[in-house]
C-alpha cells in the first residue's frame, strides 16, 4: 500500500524564508468555473491548478467532499515561481493542510535518532502554516517521533494550533495509547477534528475482516486509510463502518491518492509501463521502489485522477469516503531541480 513521503518544506529555508512574506489576501474571490486560465507555466501553478481542478470536479458531485493535502507547505510560500495568487487558490481549494516532520527531522527508527529542527526552518514553517490557519483551515501534523518527543510534539503543535500527533513511520500499526483528547463527540467538520490516525500500510492484518474490524474498534476522530486492501477497494458498507468510533459518534474517513506520483502496484499501472515508461512518467523514487514522478499536470495523468467511474477519485467517492488525502503534493520540487 502507499506510504507517506517525506515533506520537502524544510528544504526551501533561504529563499524567501520568513522575510518579506506577503499578506494572503481575504477579499472575496469568484469561485473556480473549470480549467485555469492561460499563464506562464510553472511546476508550483500547474501543482496548484491540478488540485483547484480536484476540488472544482469532486465537490460538484459531492458538494461536502473533503480535500486535505500532503506536503504543500512550500507552495504557500510566495516566490519568483509561485505568486501570491497561488498562495491563495491553494487555501481556497484544500480543507485542510498535512505536514510531516514538522517539529522534528528524522525518524526514531532502527536506532536513528529525530533531531528538532533549528530556530530558522521552525520559523519559516511556522509562517507558513499560519497562512491557512489564519484562513481557517485545519492544518494536522505528524512527527516520526515516541516517548517524550512525542509528548512534545502535541504540546508545540497545540500552542501553534494545530492538530499534531506522533507515530511510527511505516503507517502500519495503530498506536497502542489512547487517542489524545478523546472523545464521543460526532465529528463532521475537520474543524472539529481533535485526534487523528494514518493508517496505509495494513500489513500487519491477515484478512480484510480483521483490518476493517481493528479500526472500526478506535475512537478516532479521522481516520485516513487507503482505498484498496488488497486488490479491492473498500465497500460502502466497509467505510459506514469505519466512519463510527467505537463510542459511537461519526467521525471522518478519507481515503489516500498520490497526485504527484504514480506507483507500479495501483490498479491504473500497465504492465508494459516498467520497461517503456509514457511520456507522463518522469523519475522513479529511490525511496519508494515501484513509485514515479508523475508530470501531474499531463491529461494522461488527470484522466487516471478524475473524470470517470474508473478513475481514482470517482472510485473514492463511490465508495463513501468523506474526503482525499492527496500526497506527494511536493512533487514540482522535483521538477523544479531537474527538468
Amino acid at each position: 500500500m502507499g506510504k507517506i513521503k517525506k515533506g520537502v518544506a524544510a528544504l526551501l529555508v533561504g529563499a524567501a524564508g520568513i522575510f518579506g512574506l506577503q499578506q494572503l489576501p481575504h477579499a472575496a474571490c469568484d469561485a473556480v468555473q473549470g480549467a485555469p486560465t492561460e499563464k506562464a507555466f510553472t511546476p508550483e501553478t500547474a501543482m496548484v491548478d491540478l488540485t483547484e481542478q480536484l476540488g472544482v470536479y469532486a465537490r460538484g458531485r459531492i458538494p461536502t467532499f473533503l480535500l486535505v493535502g500532503n506536503g504543500p507547505t512550500g507552495l504557500l510560500e510566495v516566490t519568483e515561481y509561485n505568486s501570491e495568487e497561488n498562495v491563495a487558490r491553494l487555501i481556497r481549494a484544500l480543507d485542510g493542510f498535512f505536514m510531516e516532520s514538522r517539529f522534528y527531522d528524522g525518524y526514531e527508527e532502527d536506532g536513528e535518532k529525530a533531531e528538532r529542527h533549528d530556530s530558522e526552518t521552525d520559523e519559516f514553517l511556522a509562517a507558513m502554516l499560519r497562512k491557512p490557519l489564519l484562513a481557517g483551515k485545519q492544518v494536522f501534523v505528524l512527527d516520526y517521533v515516541k516517548g517524550k518527543k512525542l509528548r512534545h510534539v502535541q504540546e508545540l503543535g497545540a500552542a501553534e494550533g494545530y492538530v499534531a500527533d506522533g507515530g511510527d513511520r511505516l503507517l502500519n500499526v495503530i498506536p497502542d495509547r489512547r487517542p489524545m483528547h478523546e472523545n464521543a463527540d460526532d465529528v463532521t467538520q475537520l474543524k472539529q477534528v481533535k485526534n487523528f490516525l494514518v493508517l496505509l500500510n495494513p500489513e500487519h492484518f491477515k484478512t480484510r475482516e480483521s483490518y476493517i474490524n481493528a479500526l472500526a474498534a478506535t475512537n478516532y476522530d479521522l481516520l485516513i486509510v487507503d482505498l484498496y486492501y488488497d486488490d479491492r477497494p473498500l465497500t460502502r458498507e466497509e467505510t459506514a463502518r469505519l466512519k463510527r468510533k467505537a463510542h459511537g459518534g461519526q467521525r471522518l474517513l478519507l481515503s489516500y491518492m498520490s497526485v504527484g506520483e504514480a506507483a507500479d502496484y495501483r490498479p491504473y499501472w500497465q504492465s508494459a509501463w516498467t520497461n517503456e515508461r509514457p511520456h507522463w512518467l518522469a523519475g522513479a523514487n529511490p525511496e519508494w521502489p515501484g513509485s514515479y514522478k508523475a508530470r501531474y499536470w499531463s491529461q494522461e495523468w488527470h484522466d487516471l485522477l478524475y473524470g470517470s467511474p474508473n478513475a481514482y477519485l470517482d472510485m473514492i467517492m463511490a465508495a463513501g469516503f468523506d474526503g482525499a488525502f492527496l500526497d506527494v503534493m511536493d512533487a514540482w520540487q522535483y521538477f523544479r531541480e531537474n527538468e
